[in-house]
């Protein structure tokens, strides 16, 4: 009797969570399809504070710019956006309470007086607050321990993330922020079925880690939680994640089908190996609240800050379909939109980066 009870439950607790056979849709675009362009000139300023930045989050009037790695110490400056001054600095360099190390996330909370930073080195969440002066995090978790390595991510609410796996064929992971597994969604699978591989390779030689690795990318959710965004580094490639249905809607372009690699191997795990030729992609997106827009690169590391071929931003609707085609005068590592203000804020990525204002 205890037995079939164990076994009803554990049906039960399965069923909950499942991997779910999410609705998925494709559609694709090619530069032919794309909108003409509108050239936004930028106005970039000079905070001296700011000496390596990584990216940006543009929340409540105010622009929150976190730095790289190797920037110690403040690695976070506050700006007002309305009078255009510096703030205030947080983010100490370290491992202890309170400390940060590698930024690479930065999220409103629903309190707007807070706001969170994901830590990729630590693998910590740390809450910081406007309203004081410390350079040391509020409060912060571990992210949460699963049966999977979990990559970029991302607040669906207070207490919940989605999140990527890599060492798994399962695409998505949708838990809470103590562990607890509320859905799996989406087959990394379906990203090369069909598709034609480079070297002559077949599906069934790639294993799971390397497929995930190959389309990994930015994962930002909507301020309001509808929707998540999951742009392609490698791969010209954006899903659509709808969080009501854990639906997926992936758009293709402009650029089809999947870049040259190689398979290599890194502490027994298949690794993708892109080699020189290998270009950046999609590397930064924004969740509006009835669009969003991705940062698009479109060509090598070594031609990221060339002045002669800066960055384009798109513009999307939620149903996929291409609104606007920006191109800006500066080359951009992040970016974020007050889709209020009609302005895009972005950090540059050149001799002297700093932040810079684009009105669209």
């Amino acid at each position: 009797m205890k037995q079939n009870l164990y076994i009803l439950l554990t049906l039960v607790f399965l069923a909950a969570c499942e991997s779910k056979e999410s609705e998925i849709t494709n559609t694709s675009f090619t530069e032919g399809d794309l909108p003409d362009v509108v050239s936004l000139n930028g106005h970039k300023y000079a905070f001296s504070q700011v000496l390596n930045p990584r990216g940006i989050l543009v929340t409540d009037g105010k622009a929150i710019i976190f730095e790289r790695k190797n920037v110690h110490d403040d690695k976070l400056h506050i700006i007002d956006l309305e009078s255009m001054t510096y703030l205030q600095t947080k983010g100490k360099d370290g491992m202890g309470p309170g400390e940060v190390a590698t930024i690479t996330q930065v999220e409103a909370l629903s309190d707007p007086s807070k706001f969170q930073v994901y830590d990729l080195e630590l693998r910590l969440f740390s809450t910081f607050n406007f309203a004081d002066t410390s350079r040391l995090a509020e409060s912060q978790f571990k992210a949460p321990e699963t049966t999977f390595y979990i990559t970029n991510p991302t607040l669906t609410s207070d207490t919940t993330l989605l999140a990527n796996t890599v060492d798994g064929w399962t695409k998505y992971l949708h838990l809470s922020i103590s562990g607890d597994t509320l859905a799996m969604f989406g087959d990394w699978r379906d990203m090369i079925k069909g598709k034609e591989l480079p070297n002559g390779y077949k599906e069934e030689e790639l294993d799971a880690n390397l497929v995930s690795n190959i389309f990994q990318g930015s994962l930002k959710a909507s301020k309001d939680k509808s929707y998540a965004i999951k742009a392609g580094v490698k791969v010209d490639y954006i899903d659509i994640v709808n969080l009501e249905t854990m639906s997926i809607k992936t758009i293709y372009g402009p650029v089809q089908g999947i870049p040259d690699f190689k398979i290599s191997y890194w502490g027994g795990y298949q690794m993708p190996d892109m080699g020189p030729s290998g270009t950046s992609r999609y590397v930064d997106v924004f969740p509006g609240e009835k669009s969003f827009f991705a940062l698009f690169f479109g060509k090598k590391s070594s031609e990221i800050s060339d002045m002669d071929n800066p960055n384009r931003i798109f513009e999307f609707d939620y149903e996929g379909n291409v609104l606007s085609q920006y191109q800006l005068d500066y080359p951009l590592l992040g970016f974020s939109v007050d889709e209020e203000s009609r302005a895009i804020y972005g950090v540059t990525i050149d001799r002297e980066p700093n932040l810079v204002r684009f009105d669209y």
